[in-house]
């Protein structure tokens, strides 16, 4: 206790030690660890760094030692610019003396004339005249008369062209084409006594009844008895006049 001057008497209390303090120690302690913690959390990992080393200098002569660049000096002279940027180029001489001549005033060919006409000899007789004939009708010559009438024909090729028929009766025409046919072809297979067992058709006349009147004739012709078991060939028709012949006609 002390004592103003005014008389007035101060009173000073002093707080009692409670002891360490322990929650000031810890809360230190706490942000120690989270700063430390935050340090290593974020820490930025860097690369190593490499450093490689400037390579040394290098300098290269273009000598005249080696082809490679005898060759490039070669090149580097002939793009000189300096050569393309005279002024003053060199006339070759005798250049004005040169006239212009089209490449037409010489003929290197000569042109292809027409053909010579040569002598053709006469290909068909001169034709008779309207009075010959006159004074042939007048004279009463002879007008042919019907033609004749062609039969039908049969040939056989192969290995039935040789072998002789036996029985070949003629063929007996139950329809008449009113337009000219073509030949008919079969293909035949014969046994050895003779007898036709395959008829086959080859090409047709463009008439389906001829050809099976052609099919129908062949089964009744019988060749002539041989050793071999089959023997394969064709049979031909060649139809005759006969063939178109109208049922007035024929017998």
């Amino acid at each position: 206790m002390k004592a103003s001057p005014s008389g007035t008497v101060f009173n000073f209390s002093t707080p009692e030690d409670s002891g360490f303090p322990y929650v000031l120690f810890l809360c230190v302690l706490g942000s120690f660890l989270a700063h430390a913690a935050t340090f290593f959390l974020f820490q930025v990992v860097y690369p190593q760094r490499v450093t490689i080393p400037q390579p040394a200098p290098r300098v290269s002569l273009l000598t005249p030692s080696s082809p490679e660049n005898i060759a490039l000096l070669r090149w580097i002279d002939a793009e000189d610019p300096a050569l393309v940027g005279n002024d003053n180029p060199v006339a070759p001489p005798g250049l004005v003396d040169v006239h212009y001549r089209p490449s037409f005033a010489s003929p290197r060919t000569a042109p292809l004339g027409a053909p010579a006409e040569q002598a053709r000899g006469v290909r068909f007789p001169p034709a008779v005249d309207h009075l010959s004939v006159a004074n042939r009708l007048a004279a009463g010559s002879e007008i042919p008369g019907k033609l004749p009438v062609l039969s039908t024909s049969i040939t056989y090729s192969g290995a039935l062209a040789g072998r002789p028929v036996e029985k070949n009766p003629p063929v007996a025409f139950k329809y008449h084409p009113t337009e000219p046919a073509d030949t008919t072809t079969a293909l035949l297979g014969v046994t050895s006594k003779g007898e036709v067992r395959f008829a086959v058709l080859q090409q047709s006349s463009g008439d389906p009844a001829l050809d099976e009147l052609a099919l129908a004739h062949l089964k009744q012709v019988t060749f002539a008895p041989i050793e071999a078991p089959l023997t394969w060939g064709f049979a031909t028709y060649t139809w005759g006049t006969d063939a178109y012949a109208t049922a007035s006609t024929t017998p």
